[in-house]
């Protein structure tokens, strides 16, 4: 098993089976921790594919990287319209 086998277990790890049952849970600190694990898989797959040469899936794990960022922002925005209020 090289290197390159073990990013790709990991990406699917966090990606997928971490994030999945964080990102729809209801709580504001479980989203934020599977949108972390969607960054942290999305970056790994990156690292793959990129290495692989598969250019076009660069994009769309870059699209849900960019997307997961956003919800982080949105969270803490709400975090912070709490605070004031």
């Amino acid at each position: 098993m090289n290197i390159l086998e073990i990013i790709q277990i990991l990406s699917v790890l966090f990606g997928t089976l971490i994030a999945a049952p964080l990102v729809v849970s209801k709580k504001a600190k479980k989203r934020l921790v599977g949108l972390c694990a969607v960054i942290a898989g999305s970056f790994l797959a990156i690292i793959v594919q990129f290495y692989l040469g598969l250019y076009y899936f660069v994009f769309a794990n870059f699209f849900w990287l960019i997307n997961a960022c956003n919800g982080i922002k949105k969270i803490n925005r709400s975090k912070n319209k709490n605070i004031k209020i």
